[in-house]
């Protein structure tokens, strides 16, 4: 970022919360981000060139300007007895004028909780971050003179906009920048609403600002509170094979450039936040779509697959529970496979918003960008097919029980049939079992149908090629 350039309050925010994924735990209270960016110059992690470079040279470009280097780091959430899952800090001006609340995205053992956000009205770790919030508050005198500003990327926005709605120091906060964070569930709105009226409601949702990359696929889950006028999309431009850099907010500070010599693209991070996009991207439409049909599921239901897909996210960090102690129930994995995977396959196939994203792809182009040539779709449709020709197989077989299920209760003696209700049970099982073939039979039909979509684009993509 230019020195003599001022950064927006927004851009600040951007900053800061990139700042959080650091992952470094040795600052001390007091002092400014330049001087932690000094002290990791040479560390092997950040200023060496390892796992968090990225994130480094987008803060040290950032911290050319003093509005943001001159910022003073305090009230770590480590060093005040809270978990590693709240990990949040504050930066200060010089001043002492503006502060900034940050909080952090998914932390250790937070992808459950992220899953019960989409249907309960409060979560473990968003009441942890409201805590945090009230205890600085308080620790640092905070009052109506000075500005405070409350920001989180992904998860940590999520709970920027919790604080925002559920905090009796409310009045003190100036205003939330939500960076890709998620919605709510509709119990948790309701109970604002019935806490607060429509009114009081309106009026805390107005200090919500929303800064979503342009294919961000986080910020749509859930219900967003933020109004529309209040939300902006923001450039970011991601090497093509890599899906969770639609998602990473360093890419907000990032430029695709091209090397003559070597004839390939690279990424360049600098300091300066990327202009806003037109519009939403393909893929975060999509999402959005997907969402709201997940959104649609009896809350038991949604809760089942939202518990699936975030304990899978859990498991790829190394963990097998949640940070309170989450686990998989096997009823939620059978919500994931006869309801969200029906849904997921259902709306990127069949959807309009699903089909312009696969157009993208099959146009060559992936969300206004080149689809590079190394870059490969491989799909065994034959396997689909061949899956979907088992579960027929198992349907038949359910079948024939059903029948003689219904044989045995026509056998069952005509006194009998009154006194001990035999009769009607098994008629209830027979019942259950049609149920259960009626979904298999859609699920088999499904993926039969998945399998001709990915032999025709086969097809299709041979033929260019041969023409070529």
């Amino acid at each position: 970022m230019e020195p003599d350039r001022q950064p927006s309050e927004a851009e600040i925010c951007m900053v800061l919360d990139t700042f959080m994924y650091l992952d470094y735990k040795e600052a001390q209270d007091g002092t400014s981000l330049s001087d932690i960016l000094k002290d990791l110059e040479h560390h092997p992690d950040y200023g060496g060139g390892g796992i968090h470079y990225g994130e480094y040279t987008v803060l040290c470009q950032a911290a050319k300007n003093d509005a943001i280097g001159n910022l003073v780091i305090g009230c770590q959430s480590r060093e005040m007895g809270y978990a590693s899952g709240t990990a949040a800090c504050t930066f200060s001006t010089t001043d002492g004028e503006t502060v900034y609340v940050v909080y952090r995205g998914t932390g250790d053992g937070e992808w459950p909780d992220n899953g019960l956000g989409m249907t309960q009205s409060v979560t473990t770790q968003q009441q942890e971050a409201l805590q945090y919030f009230e205890e600085v508050v308080e620790k640092l005198h905070i009052d109506e003179n000075q500005r405070l500003v409350v920001t989180g990327h992904s998860k940590g926005a999520n709970k920027a906009q919790f604080v925002i709605m559920e905090t009796k120091m409310e009045e003190l906060v100036d205003v939330c920048y939500s960076v890709d964070g998620q919605g709510f569930s509709e119990k948790a709105i309701t109970r604002w609403k019935d806490n607060y009226g429509e009114e009081g409601y309106r009026e805390r949702t107005m200090k919500l600002r929303g800064i979503h990359g342009e294919n961000d696929y986080v910020n749509v889950l859930g219900n967003s509170i933020i109004p529309k006028e209040n939300i902006r999309y923001i450039k970011t431009p991601v090497d093509k094979n890599n899906f969770a850099g639609y998602h990473d907010i360093k890419y907000m500070f990032a430029t695709r450039e091209y090397d003559s010599k070597t004839q390939t693209f690279y990424t360049r991070f600098h300091g300066r936040k990327n202009a806003d996009a037109i519009r939403q991207g393909e893929l975060s439409r999509y999402a959005s779509a997907l969402s709201k049909d997940v959104m649609e599921l009896a809350p038991d239901k949604r809760d089942g697959c939202a518990a699936v897909v975030m304990q899978m996210m859990e498991a790829s960090a190394g963990s097998k529970k949640g940070i309170n102690g989450e686990k998989l129930k096997l009823s939620d994995i059978s919500d994931f496979t006869f309801l969200g995977i029906p849904i997921i396959a259902g709306s990127l196939f069949c959807g309009e918003e699903g089909k312009g994203l696969l157009q993208a792809f099959r146009n060559k182009t992936v969300l206004s960008g080149a689809v590079p040539g190394s870059l490969i779709l491989q799909v065994n449709d034959k396997g689909l097919q061949s899956y979907g020709d088992e579960l027929d197989s198992i349907a038949g077989q359910i079948a024939v029980l059903e029948q003689q299920l219904h044989e045995a209760a026509g056998k069952v003696p005509v006194y009998m049939k009154g006194s001990t209700a035999l009769h009607h049970r098994i008629e209830l099982s027979a019942g259950r079992i049609q149920r259960l073939r009626g979904k298999l039979l859609k699920a088999a039909e499904l993926r039969k149908q998945i399998s001709s979509s990915y032999r025709c684009w086969n097809e299709e993509i041979a033929g260019v090629t041969l023409q070529d």
